[in-house]
């Protein structure tokens, strides 16, 4: 007789043998790697993400294409506005400065500091009527608190020399009256104070106030005028530059 013990270690044998065959007949699904999972995952919410962001800047106009502010800075940006000094001195400490106080058309009289000592007398400085930069933020200027400046035409002489002469507003023109480019577009909107420091428009506007060889002031060609239509001048001076 076959002992128990070898007949139950065949049959186990025998089984071993037959579960190997079988697993060799029959193909086991991979399963699928779990880093592959998690990058699919990741990924399709980083997608979403990117799209999004995409779609507010396109919203909000924050793309490439957005125009620049300097393109939109015109003449009519600047506040300019018929002035008249009421009353004028001689800077305390600074020999080439005029403190002055000027009517633009507000309830007080605006504060402003010009180098013109050695272009005018207090004599003509007195109630002269001129155009003044309303827009500008205040600057102390040798302890002098200015809000504003002048607009003069200045021009250098072959010995060396300048002759500035002011910007002279039309003669049925007041205080406070605005001053406009020719066909540029009244209604323009003029930047604030703080805007316009910020964007640097007034020099920008500046850079193209000329004075033709009529003495007439313009910006790009268009005349300085007021909304009437009349046109500023300047009395002497051609072919120069506006500051």
């Amino acid at each position: 007789a076959i002992p128990l013990n070898i007949i139950m270690s065949s049959a186990i044998q025998l089984l071993d043998t037959i579960i190997d065959e079988l697993k060799n007949c029959v193909a086991v699904p991979e399963t699928p790697q779990p880093e592959e999972k998690i990058n699919n995952k990741s990924d399709e919410p980083k997608a979403k993400k990117e799209s999004s962001v995409k779609a507010k800047g396109k919203e909000k106009g924050t793309s490439n294409d957005a125009p620049k502010l300097d393109n939109e800075i015109t003449v009519n940006s600047i506040d300019l506005r018929v002035g008249v000094i009421t009353k004028v001195s001689k800077h305390p400490t600074a020999d080439k400065l005029y403190c002055e106080e000027i009517d633009v058309g507000e309830p007080a009289p605006r504060s402003i500091a010009s180098g013109l000592v050695p272009y005018y007398s207090l004599d003509q400085m007195q109630g002269k009527r001129l155009i003044v930069v309303c827009n500008l933020k205040p600057k102390n200027l040798v302890g002098f608190k200015s809000n504003g400046m002048v607009l003069c035409a200045s021009k250098a002489n072959a010995d060396g020399s300048h002759s500035v002469e002011f910007v002279d507003p039309p003669a049925d023109s007041k205080p406070g009256d605005r001053i406009v480019g020719e066909g540029v577009g009244n209604d323009i909107e003029v930047l604030t104070a703080s805007k316009c420091d910020k964007s640097k428009a007034f020099d920008i506007v500046a850079a193209d106030l000329k004075v033709d060889s009529e003495g007439v002031p313009n910006w790009k060609g268009h005349r300085l005028v007021t909304i009437a239509g009349s046109a500023c001048t300047v009395p002497t001076v051609r072919d120069s530059a506006i500051h």
